[in-house]
This record gives C-alpha cells, structure tokens and sequence, in this order.
C-alpha cells in the first residue's frame, strides 16, 4: 500500500511540474508577443 501510495505521489509531482512547465513557456510566449505587438504598434502611431 504504502508504494503504491509513493508511486501516485511521484506521478502526481511529475504532473505538476509537467503543467508548471507549460504554464511558464505559455506566459514566455505571451510575454513575448505582447513586446512584438506593442513595438508594432509604436511604429504604427509613430509614422501619424
């Protein structure tokens, strides 16, 4: 019982971090691409 409870423990942790992991590439892209669109943007109204 008791590795059987540390095995789901280790998969469990390994979810998490997986998630984690993709949370952080995700708010990396989403930081990136706000940059790009405000440097954009700035060239945009800039030229006016």
């Amino acid at each position: 019982m008791q590795n059987l409870l540390q095995k789901d423990l280790g998969s469990s942790l390994l979810s998490l971090a997986v998630i984690l992991g993709w949370l952080g590439l995700f708010f990396v892209f989403l930081r990136i691409s706000t940059i790009a669109i405000k440097r954009i943007l700035e060239g945009i109204f800039k030229k006016d």
